[in-house]
């Protein structure tokens, strides 16, 4: 399980080092053409095709960031509520994200027989359009299984919110639960194995 656990970090800190660089190629490309076709009137030749494929690279890494809370998000009125309320809200744009990115994914992916039949390709690049609607639609499902993942980091910490709010309201209890984790941790507690007492030969002796 350890070993499965690298591999998939290892994959997700690849997709991440590929998006950023899809990125990082991308602004760079678009700021050439622009200066090449306002100043020099030498437009790069299918540079918009071009940024269509790097900005389809850059979303393979969508998925991870969903998963992690990374995505872009305006809080101006939602973090102005209770945070129970905020979570609350998370895991019910999160499930309409997944509805989302499921259709539209599904979508792509079912789209990739139909450009291969009719051998659909770029106009000015002359390469099939059929892989990058199947990288777009992997990006789209894997945001949706991202989504998954949030959602119920949303739910865990919703109710681990929920316990510390009954301590806060009950003092009592929370006394009493650290005093049974104290007493059962402590050496003697409940979960310690009973230590033999000396025989009754050496208390004689």
């Amino acid at each position: 399980m350890t070993k499965v656990l690298k591999v998939l970090r290892g994959v997700c800190l690849a997709l991440e080092a590929v998006s950023c660089a899809a990125i990082i190629v991308l602004a760079s490309l678009t700021t050439y053409n622009v200066v090449m076709r306002y100043i020099l009137s030498k437009p790069v030749t299918g540079a918009t095709e071009w940024s269509q494929m790097l900005l389809i690279i850059a979303m393979l890494a969508m998925g991870i960031a969903v998963a992690d809370g990374r995505a872009i998000r305006v809080g101006m009125v939602v973090d102005r509520f209770p945070k129970k309320v905020n979570i609350t809200f998370e895991i019910v744009m999160g499930l309409l994200a997944f509805v989302f990115f499921g259709l539209v994914g599904w979508q792509l992916i079912t789209r990739i027989g139909w450009l291969i039949e009719r051998k659909k390709a770029y106009l000015y690049l002359g390469w099939p359009e059929w892989p990058m609607y199947g990288s777009l639609g992997i990006a789209f499902l894997s945001s949706a299984v991202g989504t998954v993942v949030f959602v119920i980091k949303s739910i865990i910490n919703f109710k681990d919110i929920t316990e510390r709010d009954i301590f806060d309201d009950n003092p009592d209890l929370a006394a009493i639960t650290n005093e049974y984790e104290f007493t059962v941790g402590k050496p003697g507690g409940e979960d310690s194995a009973p230590t033999a007492g000396p025989d009754e030969g050496e208390v004689n002796s």
